[in-house]
């Protein structure tokens, strides 16, 4: 465990946890004015004790608002920053430093101004204005001070009070220009909270990347995705958002998006849980008015939905709904993919053509719904019966067609029918109750390219022959 662990657990609210990295500054310029307060002593330019008091003021105010931000107690107050308390008290620390200096007084008053850099962020011009009456009126009562208590430090009134007048003057200019600053970062934040609601609330995930691709702009969907937090994932790389896998997959698309170009891309995203999404992004580059790419703005829909309609749809067209096998149409292009293989490297494949027998007097008899039963059971046994680089299809009623790739004899063509033929003899159970019907099937063989140089003619051929084989009873 680490001294910044420490000092900020991770347990801590993230907006304390902020207030407390913010109170990090101020506690290095804390360590800072202490070391030139030394340099002060070292010169003889501050006395010892008044040294060692400001130290430990300095001690004092650092530990206060620590312990307040990290104990919680300042969240009671309007600013749980507690800026204008911090600038005040190191004001007051200030001028008591100046008090006591007989000479380079007026380099004390200068870190008034640094003081004031703080509240730049965070004043309003009314609080502003609050925080330099108070220096030019502690500044006041230390001229006061000096010119009864210590005369001998003031070698000249005039000049003493002529530096108040440019502190009070200077310290008016920067209120109503950090005011300014301020109001104009007010109304930043105010449109970046509106920005952020709209995006927050659009149904998309939407991410801006600068041009090293790590991010500085994300709404809330698209860092709940990954399972991140906006304030996570802020300053993030894009590799470190998606992973190394996935970068290694679009890092192209960034490259092009970030040299000026739109790209829309689609890509699954896994899920911890196994599941995919798919999701369609579009890129936009950002360019400024030069030409300079400056990053990318990336807008991601969630198309899973979609994407799994389309795929039913092309499944519906191309699969018959009962049995799960092709249809006739992917049947058709399967036949041409293997005439095609077939021909480009000079091997052979079978085409068979297969009729059921007496499916219609089990129709007839038992109904429709046994006999789409019974048509279920048939394509499941013809698919247990062929290799999974083969082709089975229901292309009509009761008829079904199998393409069995690069066979090496055209006898195999005959054992493999044989074999087809043998397990629709086999009796089915059909129903709840289990009837038993027995059928058996009529096949047709055609053989490329021996017997057929194209898809029409094998069909051709091998329905002619299992018509043959319908007659005499026996494989064609």
């Amino acid at each position: 465990m680490n001294l910044r662990t420490i000092l900020i657990p991770p347990s801590l609210d993230t907006k304390q946890a902020l207030r407390l990295r913010r109170f990090g500054l101020a506690a290095l310029s804390y360590a800072l004015s202490t070391i030139l307060l030394a340099i002060s002593w070292w010169f003889g330019a501050l006395p010892t004790m008044a040294g060692f008091k400001v130290a430990l003021v300095f001690l004092v105010i650092n530990l206060g608002v620590y312990g307040a931000i990290r104990s919680g107690f300042n969240l009671r107050f309007t600013d749980p920053s507690l800026t204008l308390f911090q600038m005040l008290a190191a004001i007051t620390a200030v001028m008591f430093i100046a008090y006591h200096m007989d000479q380079g007084r007026n380099v004390a008053l200068f870190g008034c101004f640094f003081v004031f850099l703080f509240g730049v962020f965070r004043l309003t011009m009314r609080e502003f204005i609050l925080a330099t009456l108070y220096t030019v009126a502690a500044h006041a009562l230390v001229i006061g001070l000096l010119m009864y208590l210590r005369p001998q430090a003031i070698p000249d009134m005039r000049s003493e009070w002529l530096s108040w007048l440019i502190l009070a003057g200077l310290l008016l200019c920067f209120s109503i220009v950090g005011g300014q600053i301020n109001a104009l970062r007010r109304k930043l934040s105010a449109t970046t909270k509106q920005l952020r609601l709209f995006t927050d609330n659009v149904p998309a995930m939407t991410v801006s990347y600068d041009e090293h691709l790590r991010c500085r702009f994300v709404n809330k969907r698209f860092a709940a995705f990954f399972g991140l937090t906006v304030e996570n994932i802020l300053g993030m790389h894009l590799r470190d958002v998606v992973g190394p896998e996935a970068f290694n997959q679009i890092e192209a698309y960034y490259e092009r998006v970030l040299g000026g170009e739109p790209v829309t891309y689609q890509r699954a995203h896994p899920l911890p849980n196994g599941e995919s999404r798919y999701l369609e992004i579009k890129l936009l580059p950002h360019i400024d008015a030069d030409g300079n790419s400056l990053g990318c703005f990336s807008v991601a829909a969630d198309i899973t939905e979609h994407k799994l309609s389309e795929e039913r749809i092309q499944r519906m067209a191309h699969h018959d709904a009962l049995t799960g096998l092709p249809n006739r149409l992917l049947f058709n292009d399967r036949l041409t993919q293997a005439i095609s293989l077939a021909r480009r490297d000079s091997c052979q494949f079978a085409l068979l053509y297969l009729d059921l027998d007496k499916f219609k007097p089990v129709n007839d008899s038992l109904g429709h719904a046994a006999g789409d039963e019974l048509l279920k059971s048939v394509a499941a046994r013809l698919r247990h019966e062929i290799r999974e680089s083969d082709t089975v299809a229901r292309v009509g009623g009761d008829e079904f067609a199998i393409i069995l790739a690069d066979i090496a004899r055209s006898e195999d063509a005959r054992t493999v029918a044989e074999k087809i033929n043998a397990t629709l003899s086999s009796p089915f159970q059909l129903g709840s109750e289990g009837k038993s019907v027995e059928i058996g099937a009529s096949i047709g063989i055609a053989i490329y390219p021996t017997e057929g140089q194209d898809a029409d003619e094998l069909v051709k051929v091998a329905d002619a022959a299992m018509y043959r084989a319908k007659q005499i009873g026996a494989c064609g």
